[in-house]
């Protein structure tokens, strides 16, 4: 068989996200990517078949997986047309001739991936096959023009000399379409009904309220396990448990109501967990007496429900709806608990969280670093007495950090304006008189052992009046404020870390050095660009997705979010912007206002402090970010060690700081 001919391009991303964008428009992909074939393959034992959910930037590609060196002949081969997958992936072997296999599964109607050395001979390649290897940082992609027979090394080889004579085709990856939200349907129907209400409830009646999640065409790795947890004003949480299989809609599942006995619109909310983790929720408004009903979307951590984690170090979360927030723990039902602004006012002010003092290492002595953290304790647990009515929250906390050797995760979440300081929130006894302070306040402060931090206080003994670092959230536990569907990575292809800094003109010009300076000497010099911009010049210089980290040096109040709104209208930001480079936005100066205009044009997230801090620490705590980042730590993680870093010098301002993003958030993964 003659070798084939081929046109030669090159591509960014990874073989695996070309391929989901290559098929079924082609049947046959022949493909040189050990790493594609260690995630395909994750699972297969010897002799056996699978079916693996790939997850890619395109969409989920579903195989199914046979290695056909395991076996010593065609014959002996299992049969695959009963996996379930997509796609037919298959590790090809020297020992026999492979081609009758993958032209029988072709002929089955699935295309097929053919994973292989980079110097191997696969005949039977036509115009419908794509031969693809990888030269970093690209991949490469061979269109065959005839049949024939062809290898991988023949394509590199003439993409390299393309290269350098300068004459390389790229093909970029097509953007994957924005998701349509998954549907959560509501529906009131009389007990035993078969179909729901059109019109109003009667007063003082018993109804069903049924909640579906519809089908999407974002299939999900597995069967998921959820929750569905209904709270109407007046009445107690309920919850119950349901399954959303990979493929199609959920079961409905059912509540008891009884309406309230005067005509009213009867509101309350509707709200889907993943474990502890609320990941969808709605208004509901049943009408009593007249009208309609009607749902209205809040809050959402999905869109489609196919990008869930394992949430298994969330061990509680918190879901800020209106005056209110829902704490739920995983097994029993949420309980509600209310909120007030002036929780903000009380802890987020100089008195408290004082910035004055600070040595030229942005540290203080350890008399002042002690009364810095009992001055916090004691507003931090006068602000946990006002949440929270037992202690049962903290010794799940705690019990999780102990059973499993790391810091619990907690999520607060939701789409309203968050009124309490929650890295502030101190959950161990505090209040006024006289106090002890924990062994671990002089081990990790000013002049202590120091060393690595444990998931919870090694000092077991918390009795009494104490000052103890592990009773703040911002110290004992990784977490986490998003407040939209979260985003998992920055970027999902090999590229350089890049930061790109942008100063407010007001800024103090000698501050604005040494921060730069702090910045530099923690992350690559090469990696931070810098420019004096102003706030519509700020517009143009974040069109491109140019990033990973978009960091504003910033005066509180230069940047509203009208302005922001204003770059998307009149196209100095394009649509949608920043679709697959989605960079953390982390400013020196307060900007929570924001925070959901960032997240809604494309951002990952955002970090910022909640109070003025000093300028040039600003850097120092930036560089320390952005230095774990950049290490591979998730956001959560990264914040949580730089807090630490920083009380190991006496000063308390790390919880100050927020995070407006998955604690899960990397550069890479």
């Amino acid at each position: 068989m003659a070798p084939v001919e081929f046109t030669v391009s090159g591509g960014e991303g990874s073989p695996l996200e070309h391929i989901a964008a290559l098929v079924p428009r082609v049947s046959l992909v022949v493909v040189t990517d050990p790493g594609g074939w260690a995630q395909v393959s994750r699972g297969l034992t010897v002799g056996g078949t699978i079916c693996a959910a790939i997850p890619t930037r395109m969409r989920v590609l579903r195989f199914a997986v046979l290695d056909l060196r395991h076996f010593p002949s065609a014959a002996a081969l299992p049969s695959i047309s009963d996996v379930p997958g997509d796609v037919v992936a298959l590790h090809d072997t020297r020992t026999w001739d492979s081609s009758p296999v993958v032209a029988a599964l072709r002929g089955l109607g699935r295309p097929v991936v053919l994973f292989t050395a980079v110097h191997t001979w696969v005949s039977g390649l036509d115009p419908a096959s794509v031969l693809m290897g990888w030269s970093t940082p690209h991949v490469v992609l061979a269109a065959p023009v005839t049949r024939g027979e062809g290898r991988v090394e023949d394509v590199l080889w003439q993409f390299r000399e393309l290269e350098r004579r300068g004459m390389v085709r790229y093909t970029p990856l097509p953007q994957p379409p924005a998701p349509d939200d998954r549907a959560v349907a509501v529906v009131v129907a009389p007990p035993g009904a078969t179909q729901g209400v059109a019109g109003a409830l009667r007063p003082g009646a018993e109804y069903e309220v049924w909640v579906h999640v519809g089908p999407h065409a974002a299939r999900l790795p597995a069967d998921v396990e959820l929750r569905a947890v209904l709270c109407m004003s007046g009445r107690d949480v309920q919850a119950e448990p349901f399954v959303l299989p990979a493929e199609g809609a959920s079961p409905w599942v059912s509540f008891p109501v009884t309406t309230p006995y005067a005509a009213a619109r009867w509101s309350g909310f509707l709200v889907i967990y993943a474990g502890a983790v609320p990941v969808h929720a709605q208004q509901v408004v049943l009408p009593v007496g007249a009208g309609e009903v009607k749902t209205t979307p809040r809050f959402r951590l999905s869109r489609t429900f196919a990008d869930l984690p394992p949430w298994t170090t969330r061990v509680a979360s918190l879901l800020v709806l209106g005056p209110g927030a829902l704490v739920a723990t995983g097994g029993a039902a949420p309980s509600w608990i209310p909120l007030d602004a002036g929780y903000r006012r009380s802890v987020l002010n100089p008195s408290v969280l004082n910035p004055s003092g600070l040595d030229p290492w942005y540290g203080k002595d350890f008399p002042a670093y002690c009364a810095d953290l009992a001055a916090l304790a004691r507003e931090g647990a006068a602000l946990y007495s006002r949440l929270f009515a037992d202690r049962a929250l903290p010794e799940l906390i705690r019990a999780a950090a102990r059973s499993t050797g790391r810091p619990a995760g907690v999520v607060v979440a939701g789409a309203d304006f968050d009124p309490v300081p929650w890295p502030l929130v101190y959950d161990l006894p505090f209040a006024e008189g006289p106090y002890r302070l924990c062994a671990s306040v002089g081990h990790f402060g000013p002049f202590g052992a120091g060393g690595e931090v444990p998931a919870h206080c090694p000092v077991p003994d918390h009795g009494g009046n104490v000052v103890c670092p592990f009773g703040f959230w911002g110290l004992s536990t990784v977490l986490e404020q998003p407040v939209g569907p979260v985003v998992w990575q920055v970027s999902d292809r090999p590229r350089p870390f890049e930061v790109s800094m942008a100063v407010d003109p007001g800024m103090d010009r000698t501050l604005t050095e040494r921060h730069a300076a702090e910045l530099m000497s923690m992350v690559p010099p090469e990696a931070v660009s810098s420019a004096y911009v102003s706030p519509s010049e700020l517009g143009h210089a974040l069109a491109d997705e140019a990033m990973d980290v978009v960091h504003l040096h910033f005066r509180e109040g230069f940047l509203d979010a009208e302005e922001i709104e204003r770059w998307e209208r009149e196209g100095v930001w394009p649509r949608p912007h920043w679709p697959t480079r989605k960079p953390l936005v982390v400013a020196t100066s307060p900007v929570q206002e924001l925070v959901r205009a960032f997240v809604r044009h494309g951002a990952a997230g955002v970090l910022s402090p909640e109070v003025a801090v000093p300028q040039d620490m600003a850097g120092w705590v930036t560089g320390m970010v952005l230095a774990r980042l950049a290490a591979g730590f998730g956001a959560g993680e990264a914040l949580r060690q730089t807090r630490w870093e920083m009380l190991g010098r006496g000063n308390v301002l790390g919880l100050a700081y927020t995070l407006n993003a998955s604690a899960d958030l990397r550069l890479r993964r």
